[in-house]
């Protein structure tokens, strides 16, 4: 009797336990009920809203009538439609050539619906994300009341914030190109694709200039990204400004930088200047420097190139044996000219480049064939 009186306040427990587990677990049961309904309800919304909106923005491509009154947006749906109207602004390369039939439609229907005005809340209101969409949805308008809050912006911590705020600015008023470059020259935290896409948009003269003058206001490590964007100017003020930072700089990653963004333009009035370079004590001035040498090349230069392709670093030897193997091409002479080579780091060089060369050229027509099968674009041309 006493041992049962003892148990009852633990079997009291224990129901109860029981219950409370029994009481938690159906409401969870609910929760994930009502959770796994709610996000069904809100993303069958949101496809209905995107679908929606897609078809009223694809109007100006189909040249398809607009509704008589167009939906109202409600203040949840504005990330969706500014979204989809950037993503419709965004021209592919089939429809570049319908630009200005496609974009002043888009542009109005934009103001239509009062897109213009949300975003510019967003521009001052907004947390980052809605800052980031809306300013590129007021670059893609050149909406000018955006101006001085997107040049604010561009000098924002946040990399993908500042860059967007740079073109926005950049769309808007193109005398923003200098701010552009300095900012380019001074932020290492953007991303050069993103930077290079950015640049395309600048007409090519005013880069010329704008590049010119951001160069010559760097410092070193400032003048090493700017170099890597020469190749959007034009050739004659690119190979200026590559020149210029060599006569300059007596640093060695920014004279190896030059040359690098020289090599490309390079021509036979470059050949002094590579042979100069080639008689460097650094392996990486040696490297770049033989890029402009092999588009200059003379059957005059052997003996520069066989005291390369003996070079102590291993990437000067083949990139010196490459240049050899180019002007000699397969034919007999690159075999009597490995014949005399007496360095017997040269000789292997000049034999994997020769290799590597054959290989490519056996590799080449298989791989054109290849992508032929698949489709791709390069190959059906």
């Amino acid at each position: 009797m006493h041992s049962a009186s003892a148990s009852e306040p633990l079997l009291r427990l224990i129901e109860v336990s029981v219950l409370l587990s029994s009481i938690m677990t159906a409401a969870l049961i609910v929760a994930f009920i009502f959770l796994r309904t709610r996000n069904s309800i809100v993303r069958a919304r949101q496809e209905r809203l995107t679908q929606r909106w897609r078809s009223i923005f694809k109007t100006a491509y189909t040249g398809e009538e607009l509704p008589e009154v167009l939906p109202r947006v409600g203040r949840r749906e504005w990330f969706t439609v500014i979204a989809l109207f950037s993503q419709f602004h965004q021209l592919r390369d089939k429809d570049r050539d319908r630009a200005r039939e496609v974009l002043p439609k888009l542009d109005e229907l934009a103001y239509d619906i009062g897109l213009d005005r949300h975003a510019l809340y967003w521009l001052s209101k907004g947390d980052d994300a809605e800052k980031f969409l809306a300013l590129t949805a007021l670059g893609q308008l050149r909406e000018r009341a955006a101006l001085d809050d997107a040049i604010r912006l561009s000098a924002d911590e946040g990399a993908e914030l500042s860059r967007a705020a740079a073109q926005c600015a950049l769309r808007i008023d193109v005398r923003f190109t200098d701010g552009v470059l300095e900012l380019v020259r001074d932020r290492d935290d953007w991303v050069r694709s993103r930077v290079e896409t950015m640049l395309k948009e600048i007409d090519i003269i005013d880069l010329d200039e704008a590049l010119r003058a951001a160069i010559a206001t760097a410092d070193e490590a400032g003048r090493r990204r700017l170099l890597d964007f020469v190749r959007f100017c034009s050739p004659s003020p690119a190979r200026a400004v590559c020149k210029r930072v060599l006569e300059e700089s007596e640093e060695e990653e920014t004279i190896a930088a030059a040359l690098r963004s020289l090599a490309p333009l390079a021509s036979e009035e470059d050949r002094a200047l590579a042979l100069k370079y080639c008689g460097h004590k650094s392996a990486i001035v040696l490297l770049s420097a033989l890029r402009v040498l092999r588009k200059c090349v003379r059957y005059d230069d052997r003996e520069t190139l066989l005291r390369l392709a003996s070079h102590r670093d291993y990437w000067v030897r083949l990139r010196a044996a490459e240049a050899i193997v180019a002007l000699y091409g397969e034919s007999g002479l690159i075999e009597d000219f490995v014949a005399e080579v007496e360095d017997r780091y040269a000789r292997d060089a000049i034999a994997q480049a020769l290799a590597e060369r054959k290989m490519m050229a056996r590799r080449s027509p298989l791989r054109d064939r290849r992508a032929a099968e698949q489709g791709a674009p390069e190959a059906r041309s």
